[in-house]
């Protein structure tokens, strides 16, 4: 019988087995390597980064926070232009168990290139990352060594300098937050304001990457405002007037004492702008002090160009509750009312570039990590571009957080 070809179907099976008798003889493709100088890669740091951080490691960690660890390798240690992968080992004891993690990018080193480790600082691409699984990040102490780096495709590579540091995690409380959208007539064209989703969920995000915090307990309404536009500079009182009361009967009716409330105003695309405010600046804890302020599309307002200012013009509200005060920048145009303030022109950092700031992301919202250059990016609580927090905020808020966590913790039944 034969097959449709006219061939004969014993026939047509044999000369197809017959092309697949025999294994190929194609060989991997041989690459050469670059490697290492005979000294080996040289490690010329580990940091442990949050949302701010220096090389020495120096900010506090929060314990349950996304968290990212870098490795700077020295560019002459390698011969030749030069891909590099890596690994790290995670133990929160010298004989305990190791959690392994690779890196999440390449590295390329060019012995020929000159940049710093002060410049490396401010550039993602220019160092091994790491993100940390969330049950490294526990309370207590983690040993973080390099395990292997490896060039693309090759071997392990020879190690010099330091492979290993320790990181202590610190219990910090969440931050828990009521945000209300005041929903606002216009008396001159009829219409009403409300804010858009997206508004709350960047104040959200943003609170949950920069704060001192290892959550944010979050909650959100719309409600009727107590105010009409067009707005004069009592409105946001009005608001926070509002707001307020809105708290206390919240608070009476059993909701967390210690959850701060800020209230959204939509700026009608920039024709309504209510300027934030909050109540007070309180010298001790004191949760109940509420603030409010204005959201829309940026537009470069501040150096932002995305879909939302009310992230970090929220934050900066949101930190006169926890009893931050301004630095004074730019000069001239706010009040210098934080004489503690560490760093010139609101910066993150001095000209020693000693911190540098870190934006883990946000998968959802398709923000990128970022590392943020401390003397291109400014304190949440100036007025200035770019804004980020610093050293002095991050501490500054953890340490109220853990007050008001202690002194306003509800009452056991």
């Amino acid at each position: 019988m034969k097959n449709k070809r006219g061939m004969p179907r014993n026939e047509a099976a044999t000369r197809v087995d017959h092309a697949y008798a025999t294994a190929p003889r194609r060989r991997p493709q041989q690459i050469e390597f670059a490697g290492a100088t005979p000294a080996g890669l040289a490690i010329q740091g580990i940091e442990v980064c949050q949302a701010i951080q220096s090389v020495e490691n120096s900010v506090t960690l929060i314990a349950d926070k996304a968290t990212l660890v870098r490795v700077y390798i020295n560019q002459a240690s390698v011969r030749s232009a030069t891909k590099l992968r890596g690994e790290i080992t995670l133990r929160t004891s010298e004989q305990g168990p190791a959690t392994y993690v690779p890196a999440i990018n390449e590295l390329d080193l060019d012995p020929v290139d000159g940049t710093t480790l002060v410049d490396k600082r401010d550039t993602m691409a220019a160092s091994l990352n790491f993100r940390l699984p969330a049950s490294s990040t526990r309370a207590g102490k983690l040993m973080v060594e390099i395990n292997r780096v490896t060039q693309k495709g090759g071997e392990d590579q020879p190690l010099t300098g330091t492979r290993m540091t320790s990181a202590t995690f610190v219990s910090a409380a969440p931050l828990r937050i009521r945000c209300l959208g005041l929903r606002y007539r216009d008396g001159a064209t009829g219409k009403t304001h409300t804010p858009d989703a997206v508004h709350f969920t960047y104040l959200r995000s943003y609170l949950e990457r920069a704060y001192p915090v290892p959550s944010v307990i979050w909650s959100q309404v719309v409600v009727d405002a107590d105010f009409s536009a067009p707005f004069s500079d009592d409105t946001v009182v009005q608001a926070n007037m509002q707001i307020a009361a809105i708290r206390s009967s919240d608070v009476n009716s059993g909701v967390d004492p210690r959850t701060h409330y800020f209230g959204l105003v939509d700026d009608a695309n920039g024709a309504n702008f209510m300027r934030g405010r909050a109540m007070g600046i309180p010298a001790m804890p004191q949760p109940d002090t509420v603030a409010s302020g204005p959201c829309g599309v940026p537009n470069g307002f501040a150096g932002d160009n995305d879909l939302s200012y009310a992230d970090w013009y929220g934050a900066h509200e949101l930190g006169h509750t926890f009893g931050r005060y301004h630095p004074g920048f730019p000069a001239g145009q706010q009040d210098a009312s934080d004489p503690a303030f560490p760093y010139q022109n609101g910066q993150l950092s001095n000209a020693d570039r000693k911190y540098v700031g870190y934006d883990l992301g946000d998968g959802v919202l398709g923000m990128p990590l970022q590392a943020l250059s401390g003397t291109d990016h400014h304190d949440v609580m100036t007025y200035a571009d770019q804004q980020w927090i610093c050293a002095h905020t991050f501490e500054a808020i953890r340490i109220r957080l853990k007050e008001e966590d202690e002194q306003f913790a509800p009452a056991i039944a």
